[in-house]
């Protein structure tokens, strides 16, 4: 799953899962594009840690749900890599609140993180692919939340499910370009954000009795097999994938029991 020279963008990608795809991606060869609406010090973390493996790594603050602000973080995007071949869809906003609480705002702000701020980088990046004549690869995380229902996620997983239903159309329209779309569905993810000294807790015992009961695979699910999914995706090896989406959950809606 060879990826040098190819030029990636992730967007809210300062810690957590984006964080793991974007150091993933360039562990493969890729040049690193990084994307938050702040760049606080695990923006600056994630970005050291790519430019230590010898990748362009550039952030760019930037909030997905704004069509300007996108169009900001494409220019400075591709004034530095001079191009793109991937881009991963990872930004997210919640606020989980019982159906009968969900706000206008809320409803608003979720929808424009987590499926329009999809589309707008999406379109975004198939145009230059297009207009590059390559190709291209663009994953969308999604979750399991559009399988499953879970108390309070009426705006999160109406969003998720959409990004899905959306990625089959990109891939559909995408296909005469070149440009392969895929999206995973992550399951419980330890994401929490621990200084690197901390990191051996992921998966801890906290954790272990919450979740793991209900996961067939009997452990907690991590960043880096998200990232690995997503590095898949982007490769050649995947060139026969388009318009997929990947469960990645380690059993969990198949239905794990405790």
């Amino acid at each position: 799953m060879e990826l040098t020279g190819k030029r990636a963008l992730i967007t809210g990608s300062r810690r957590g899962i984006g964080a793991g795809i974007a150091t993933a991606l360039a562990q493969a060869g890729c040049d690193i594009g990084l994307n938050d609406v702040e760049l606080d010090a695990e923006g600056e973390r994630t970005l050291q840690a790519i430019r230590d493996l010898g990748r362009r790594a550039t952030f760019t603050v930037a909030n997905i749900g704004s069509s300007t602000d996108v169009q900001r973080l494409f220019d400075t995007f591709l004034a530095t890599h001079e191009g793109i071949d991937i881009l991963v869809n990872n930004a997210y906003w919640g606020d989980n609140r019982h159906f009968l609480e969900i706000t206008e705002e809320i409803w608003d702000r979720t929808m424009d993180s987590c499926l329009k701020g999809y589309f707008l980088c999406s379109q975004r990046a198939a145009q230059e692919m297009a207009r590059q004549g390559t190709g291209g690869s663009i994953v969308s995380i999604a979750s399991v939340h559009a399988y499953r229902t879970f108390p309070h996620d009426t705006a999160y997983g109406v969003a998720k499910a959409a990004v899905i239903r959306m990625t089959m159309s990109m891939a559909l329209d995408l296909a005469e370009q070149g440009i392969r779309a895929n999206a995973i569905a992550p399951g419980w993810i330890d994401s929490r954000v621990l200084p690197p000294e901390r990191e051996a807790e992921r998966g801890n015992a906290e954790y272990r009795d919450k979740v793991i009961p209900w996961v067939a695979r009997r452990r907690i699910g991590l960043p880096t097999d998200i990232a690995q999914a997503v590095l898949y995706l982007c490769s050649p090896a995947a060139d026969y994938v388009n318009g997929a989406c990947l469960t990645v959950d380690g059993g969990f809606v198949i239905g794990g029991t405790p």
